[in-house]
């Protein structure tokens, strides 16, 4: 993967918040995967095998290069098993639809070269592209530090409600997106093992900052309520002068990107803040 890329992570909303469990390594594997599937133009419409070199890997998550292709193998064969529950709308009843799907169609090794080959799911392709109008982008950057997986996937929950500034989870409704419904019964287990490691994480590594509050329904807490902010926003060093000149392209809306903005809506903020006016907006993909 080249390392001066953009590495942005782009995948639906849908399945941001679809219910499933991996380990750390899997998910970073998955993320991994969406982005050079991404800059090499492999998932849609051609899905097709995506090759992962684990020196490649272990430099992003800042692994021993001598366990990473080991890792890597251990984390195809657990995908290999994996399935994924994801919610959307049934086309002609327009009903909710519940889909389950695995993660990956197969799965390959390249003993010798440390390479690991998979494919994945039909099903699953969609939710990883641009095809849909809501889709969460961030930096791969931004989580390659975490080692917690549910710090991992409590980031991608909240960083779609960076603009908002907060977002309400209902404990039920979290515990089931993390993959761990019915366990930590009690609240103060959940928040010592789970959500306040995750805070801790995202806080610590991220480009976001985030502190929660609980929510009672009688005697019981029902609801996280967390409070969302950027650390910063990176200015732009272009003289004012120069703005009318500046060249808004691609590379550019995705340097200076807010974590959770779609490229369309930073793609207008910074033509506005160059006080440039497009005669025709470019196409999102």
């Amino acid at each position: 993967m080249d390392s001066n890329s953009a590495d942005l992570v782009t995948q639906s909303n849908r399945l941001v918040e679809a219910s499933y469990r991996l380990t750390l390594t899997e998910q970073q594997l998955v993320l991994f995967a969406v982005v050079q599937g991404r800059e090499e133009d492999k998932l849609l419409p051609k899905n097709e095998t995506i090759t992962v070199d684990a020196r490649d890997f272990a430099a992003k998550f800042k692994l021993a290069p001598n366990h990473a292709y080991e890792m890597l193998k251990e984390a195809c064969d657990h995908l290999f098993e994996r399935w994924i529950q994801i919610e959307d709308t049934h086309p002609k009843t327009g009903l909710r639809r519940v889909v389950k799907t695995r993660w990956v169609s197969d799965v390959a090794y390249v003993d010798g070269a440390g390479l690991v080959e998979f494919t994945f799911a039909k099903k699953v392709v969609p939710y990883i592209t641009r095809l849909e109008k809501e889709y969460t982008q961030y930096r791969l950057e931004k989580i390659g530090h975490m080692r917690s997986v549910h710090a991992v996937r409590l980031y991608e929950l909240l960083v779609q409600y960076l603009t908002v500034g907060k977002r309400t989870l209902g404990i039920e409704e979290l515990k089931e997106i993390l993959g761990i419904a019915g366990e930590y019964k009690a609240i103060k287990d959940l928040k010592k093992r789970v959500i306040d490691v995750a805070v801790k994480q995202i806080n610590d590594h991220s480009d976001i900052r985030v502190k929660y509050e609980q929510k009672r329904t009688g005697r019981f807490v029902t609801d996280l309520i967390f409070d969302i902010k950027a650390k910063g926003e990176k200015k732009p060093t272009t003289q004012k002068k120069e703005a009318k000149n500046l060249k808004v392209d691609r590379e550019y809306v995705e340097k200076y990107a807010l974590p959770g903005e779609s490229y369309d809506v930073a793609y207008r903020r910074l033509l506005e803040k160059a006080g440039q006016k497009p005669l025709v907006f470019e196409e999102v993909e």
